[in-house]
């Protein structure tokens, strides 16, 4: 008896180690094979498990993807908040080095995003939903600096917001993804350096020094 408080524990280690074992071996396929060649059988034989142990755990292809994506972007966006310095141009460099090294580490799953929401609809959805915290939180920045002056009233705060967004995701998937410009031309500080300047020059050029832009919030 004293043993049987243990099983319950034991079988839900096991399930959570196979869950991983499976999200792992979906993200290599991914990103190695991309999204349409990617399927349930290599998946599991990358994880090493019966077929059938899949479905225990994800719906389908589409579901694993999600998932795969989905931990992804919580990564980058983790990274992208991490401690602020005191200056915002410095802000702004932590940001994006934490943004673009995981989209660097994972850069075959951007291709394979691409492909699949280019031929899926409920993956070019759930990248909509995943992406839509990362410029909601650009256009309350803007919109709390437009309203203090900091920046031109007349900016669309709202096409700003997913102007700059896009820019880091787009560079991003061009420079690491597609290799343009190479990484042996331009390398990451350089990249992180170009972003930020065109980012404060974009949303406060000619309102205030440099030295006076406000940080972004958390």
């Amino acid at each position: 008896m004293a043993y049987e408080p243990q099983q319950p524990r034991r079988r839900q280690r096991r399930a959570e180690t196979t869950a991983e074992q499976l999200l792992q071996a979906a993200r290599t396929v991914f990103e190695t094979r991309g999204y349409q060649a990617a399927t349930v059988g290599t998946i599991t034989k990358a994880a090493s498990t019966a077929h059938g142990t899949f479905y225990l755990y994800f719906r389908n292809k589409q579901d694993a993807f999600a998932k795969v994506m989905e931990d992804a972007v919580t990564r980058m966006y983790q990274e992208a908040q991490a401690p602020w310095a005191a200056h915002p141009r410095d802000a702004l460099r932590v940001a994006l080095s934490g943004f673009l090294q995981v989209f660097a580490d994972h850069r075959g799953l951007w291709r394979a995003l691409i492909e699949g929401a280019l031929q899926d609809a409920e993956i070019e959805k759930m990248w909509m939903e995943l992406r839509r915290p990362f410029v909601e939180r650009i256009e309350r920045l803007l919109e709390r600096n437009r309203q203090a002056s900091l920046i031109r009233d007349e900016l669309d705060t709202t096409v700003a917001a997913h102007a700059l967004g896009s820019m880091v995701e787009w560079f991003a998937f061009a420079h690491y993804a597609l290799g343009e410009p190479g990484e042996d031309r331009v390398p990451q500080d350089r990249v992180v350096d170009g972003l930020v300047d065109v980012w404060l020059h974009a949303a406060f050029a000619g309102t205030l020094a440099p030295a006076a832009v406000p940080a972004l919030d958390r």
